[in-house]
């Protein structure tokens, strides 16, 4: 049984890193880049960008998009290895020409100011080489940029107060290291008359911090190691995610709202299992009978009608004030307003007026397929061999059915049972949307249309984590309820 156990959990690993992965290559394709987002921000694909203005509009972005990781490649990190050469032609890609596209060159010059640390060395070598004099300004612009280290909350958490002020020190000093240019159609020419003197304190600072921004001894770990996906889930396992859309970490918003929501899919769930079950049972043990057929015949009606339009008849005929009478329930949240001063049995019934009509939805969408799975696994011992033996040996229905019959049954209903600690943190969408439930369902839905890509993540972390727990405990309980399983992992 240990072993069984430890090989579950050992197919666990790959299978979370494997889906949370995916998930996060996914909202990277979707989500704008931070080129893309300063683009927008400063009016389009169509205007001319000073290439100071930008300069600060980086430092600027680059503080909310570090928090993030989406300042980092997704999944490898190969910046480590890119050459002299490769960044000399990068810039003079970004130079202006007759027929030259200038969203393009405004994409292309952005993109190489946020390739990061990696870029100081072979910036710096193209600063100190004379051959390449007419790079110096723009490579001195770009060198500022990828030396730069904004500085967010966690920072001031994490590193001691000398390690800031070094930081803050070289930040300040970086942006002195910029030579003046100008970018016409005839190309770059530098215009700044201490030109000489800012090289000169280039290479004054590189070797300063050559250790800090040297590329042999960092570039290798890099490739998987300093990635945006590594990124996002360092601060996940630690706590630290930070939702910049809503201002506050990503934990606390999510434990605010799964409250509501657990308590209800929870109450749902429960219910839904004890009417599905004993009503699968009776159904089998009756088959052939009216009432049988009835039972089939409208849970099967139930089963047609999707839960966002029973909910919507409800929430119209029974929530809505009319001219012949006040509404019979409350059509929104689980509460009233004055929930705060009630005494605690009127508390009670106040939540159960409020909370009747999102369960009733929740619940019927739920044991009407459920029923029918008892109902078809549990008629399918009912005419097995060892079954009929157990009647042949004189063995009363009720024995042979809750001794014999139940247990085997049950193999299905503890499959389809998987999913569902995933589903108490998921929340019901349409339900809570319907029914005003601030819920995490709805705040999920929130999520995404605001691309409010950290929550995202820690929401689906947290869900697969929760599917992959329900999946190991029903392949516990499998070899609980059948000998098979435990005599063949011992």
């Amino acid at each position: 049984m240990i072993a069984y156990i430890l090989r579950r959990l050992l197919w666990m690993i790959p299978t979370f890193l494997g889906i949370l992965m995916i998930t996060f290559g996914v909202m990277r394709l979707q989500s704008n880049s931070l080129s893309q987002e300063m683009e927008k921000a400063s009016g389009g694909e169509g205007g001319v960008m000073d290439a100071k203005l930008m300069a600060t509009g980086v430092e600027n972005y680059l503080a909310r998009f570090r928090s993030t990781g989406l300042d980092l490649p997704a999944l490898v990190n190969l910046r480590g290895f890119t050459t002299k050469e490769k960044v000399v032609d990068k810039l003079r890609r970004t130079a202006r020409g007759p027929g030259v596209s200038e969203h393009r060159r405004n994409r292309l010059e952005t993109d190489l100011w946020l390739e990061g640390h990696f870029l100081v060395e072979p910036l710096a070598q193209i600063i100190a080489d004379d051959a390449l004099a007419e790079l110096h300004g723009p490579a001195s612009l770009a060198l500022s940029l990828c030396a730069y280290y904004p500085l967010n909350p966690d920072d001031l958490k994490r590193l001691s107060q000398e390690e800031q002020r070094r930081r803050q020190t070289r930040n300040f000093e970086v942006r002195s290291l910029r030579i003046d240019y100008v970018n016409t159609e005839k190309g770059f020419s530098t215009t700044d008359t201490d030109g000489a003197k800012k090289r000169a304190t280039v290479a004054e600072f590189w070797k300063r911090n050559a250790d800090s921004f040297s590329r042999s001894s960092q570039r290798w770990g890099a490739i998987l190691g300093e990635t945006g996906f590594c990124e996002v889930m360092g601060k996940l396992f630690t706590g630290n995610l930070f939702s910049v859309k809503r201002k506050e970490y990503v934990f606390n918003v999510i434990s605010d709202r799964w409250k509501v929501s657990f308590t209800i899919n929870l109450l749902s769930i429960i219910i839904a299992w004890c009417i599905s079950v004993p009503l699968g049972i009776r159904s089998a043990r009756r088959i052939g009978t009216i009432e049988d057929q009835v039972t089939t015949n409208a849970l099967f009606l139930l089963w047609s009608l999707p839960s966002f339009f029973i909910g919507t008849l409800l929430l119209h005929h029974l929530c809505t004030d009319t001219a012949s009478g006040r509404a019979w329930f409350p059509n929104r949240g689980l509460s009233s307003q004055d929930a705060l001063w009630m005494s605690t049995p009127r508390y009670l019934l106040d939540l159960a007026w409020h909370g009747f009509l999102p369960l009733s939805v929740l619940c019927y969408a739920s044991f009407t397929s459920l029923s029918r799975y008892m109902r078809a696994d549990m008629l399918e011992q009912l005419r097995s061999d060892y079954v009929r033996t157990a009647r042949a040996k004189g063995a009363d229905e009720d024995h042979v059915v809750y001794r014999h019959a139940l247990r085997n049954s049950m193999v299905t209903m503890i499959t389809l049972g998987a999913g569902l600690l995933s589903e108490l943190f998921g929340g019901f969408v349409i339900v809570e949307y319907i029914f005003s439930i601030p819920g995490l369902g709805s705040l999920l839905v929130e999520a995404a249309r605001e691309q409010d890509a950290p929550l995202i993540m820690g929401s689906t972390v947290i869900s697969v984590g929760l599917l992959l727990v329900g999946i190991l405990i029903a392949d516990v309980l499998y070899a609980v309820v059948d000998p098979r399983v435990r005599s063949r992992y011992g």
